[in-house]
């Protein structure tokens, strides 16, 4: 990857605050950015009740190294964009968020701690408490409304799901491992452990990592649902030099180790989308 910079003069507020943000909103915004453009003109693209939401969506964006505003403020560019250029906006949102500092980690870190429970999902009320516990470092107060955003936040992205029974499901959409395998691939080969050591850098996939690699149970489902649609294959060498276990699921009754994979072309299916692209029609009115 190209060199990581970081936006200067950045906004002080949390980013977890910013309640108003609408990651529809983020991407669009974020991808009229063909160039240097006012913000004026960026204000113009939304209807004028949003004003308000697409200058939060620019200062988020600012934020986390998305863009970089001019002195005067009157201006916005893309920044970082030639780091890693085909990424679709949702992995590289979450590559951003992974790559801020304390105390502005605060976000990914949620993910963290919910993955630590070692279950598949998780709720409000069960994850708050470990929040407080874990991640009490921080100037400011935890509570449900700030895990809301972050729930919000990431359903819409598509690294985490919620239902009404369960609460947070902890998988991560097909389509964003499949993008994130495929990119790998593209880039260097079908190592498994390899590829998902990688992929963290956009968000936790290991239950453990010590002694065999133990994909957390909420990742391998997915894996798994792929393979079992025959979008994903996995391989076990015998000469391989790591190898990945998969936990038990519904597909297997049993843990299994692999260590390659293959990627069949992505199916033309609503499982296969985004969160967001039900969004993209709708959001400039």
């Amino acid at each position: 990857m190209s060199d990581y910079r970081f936006a200067v003069n950045k906004p002080d507020r949390v980013l977890i605050n910013h309640n108003t943000v609408r990651p529809a909103e983020l991407k669009a915004v974020y991808e009229s950015l063909t160039d240097d453009r006012p913000v004026q003109d960026i204000l113009s693209d939304f209807a004028q009740e949003k004003e308000g939401n697409i200058q939060e969506c620019i200062n988020f964006l600012h934020a986390i190294d998305l863009l970089e505003r001019s002195r005067e403020d009157r201006a916005v560019s893309p920044l970082n964009r030639d780091i890693l250029p085909d990424l679709a906006f949702e992995p590289r949102l979450l590559y951003h968020l992974r790559q801020q500092r304390y105390p502005k980690d605060h976000l990914t870190r949620i993910q963290n701690v919910a993955l630590e429970t070692d279950d598949r999902s998780v709720t409000l009320n069960v994850l708050l408490p470990q929040v407080k516990g874990e991640l009490d470092q921080y100037h400011f107060d935890w509570n449900k409304t700030k895990l809301r955003m972050w729930r919000a936040l990431g359903t819409q992205l598509g690294l985490v799901s919620e239902t009404k029974t369960r609460g947070v499901i902890l998988s991560p959409c097909r389509r964003l491992l499949y993008d994130l395998l495929d990119l790998y691939e593209q880039q260097r080969d079908t190592d498994l452990y390899s590829a998902l050591i990688w992929i963290e850098n956009f968000f936790n996939v290991f239950e453990t990592t010590t002694g065999s690699p133990r994909v957390h149970p909420a990742v391998s489902d997915v894996l798994q649902n792929m393979e079992s649609e025959g979008v994903l294959e996995f391989r076990g060498m015998s000469d391989a030099k790591s190898e990945v276990t998969l936990p038990e699921s519904v597909h297997t009754q049993r843990s299994r180790s692999v260590s390659v994979y293959e990627l069949e072309p992505m199916p033309e299916s609503p499982a296969y989308q985004y969160p967001l692209s039900q969004f993209e029609q709708v959001i400039i009115q």
